[in-house]
């Protein structure tokens, strides 16, 4: 199962921005009504793009039902989820109590849906079992999904990191086993440490995986080092998500693009957008690369 090689990123959507707190208030203001992402995601699909990524943010599920109101992008439009919200689930917790959290988290599910993840919930922390908790909070993040072509689901660069850090092979090993047989879509990892996660699934004989990672020109969040990751993507068997291509405005497209798809193993890419025009700008560069 391949991925969409252009993939419209959802940031500017929810106003997170890596180089600017001003342009990220600003983002949030202009995108405060969901009609005006829904208008972004139509030039986007009428371009060509037929990929949208999403964090579980509190925002998604209000988000996807105003895309889902579109017959033809709810058809036609392939999702890639990324959880989980870590920021949601500990703000929660210390607003509602655990209990609390997971009721509003389950609101949108059928009665017999919420009664499986919960039951299935309490008994995992009576069991103390930690992989069977992960489930349940995977289960509990992807139902806002349910209704949508979900191509890969990414776990968050937190949680990867996190694993990685603790050298956890059976964590990576259980998300992927999960994905598959669950939900039928490709298990994927967003990263800000590629060299060293490409080095751990390689020695662990974890194949090919799929890796959201940064790769710019400037160099902006590869760690440890651009030239080190541009030698893992050469050395080792694995795909990968490019993000923040434009180095969070530094570069611009045509010159980012141009290092990008220089590069060998580079199968996608995730790109913000707010406007029609620079959705064309962005989409035509791209485009050009990829034929």
């Amino acid at each position: 199962m391949s991925i969409d090689p252009i993939i419209l990123g959802h940031n500017q959507f929810v106003g997170v921005d890596h180089f600017s707190q001003d342009r990220a208030r600003d983002r949030v203001q202009l995108f405060s009504d969901n009609e005006k992402i829904l208008n972004v995601v139509r030039d986007f699909y009428e371009l060509g793009g037929t990929g949208m990524m999403l964090s579980t943010h509190p925002r998604t599920k209000s988000i996807l039902e105003t895309i889902g109101s579109d017959p033809v992008l709810s058809k036609n439009l392939n999702m890639y989820p990324l959880i989980p919200y870590a920021q949601g689930y500990v703000r929660k917790a210390n607003e509602m109590g655990v209990i609390g959290m997971l009721k509003d988290i389950l609101e949108p599910a059928s009665t017999s849906t919420k009664l499986k993840i919960l039951f299935k919930g309490g008994m995992n922390v009576l069991n103390q079992d930690f992989f069977n908790m992960l489930s349940t909070f995977i289960d509990v993040e992807m139902l806002p999904f349910n209704e949508f072509n979900v191509k890969a689901v990414f776990l968050h660069n937190v949680l990867t990191d996190l694993a990685l850090s603790m050298n956890s092979q059976k964590i990576f090993e259980f998300f992927i086993d999960h994905i598959k047989e669950n939900y039928n879509a490709i298990p994927a990892f967003g990263t800000m440490n590629f060299a060293r996660l490409v080095e751990s699934f390689d020695a662990w004989g974890i194949e090919k995986p799929l890796v959201m990672t940064s790769f710019n020109k400037a160099g902006f969040q590869m760690n440890p080092s651009r030239e080190e990751c541009e030698r893992c993507l050469r050395e080792y068997d694995v795909d990968v998500l490019a993000m923040s291509t434009l180095a969070a405005g530094y570069l611009k497209p045509k010159e980012a693009y141009e290092y990008l798809f220089s590069l060998p193993n580079i199968k996608s890419a995730v790109v913000g957008v707010s406007s029609k025009e620079h959705a064309e700008e962005t989409f035509g560069i791209i485009k050009g690369y990829l034929k």
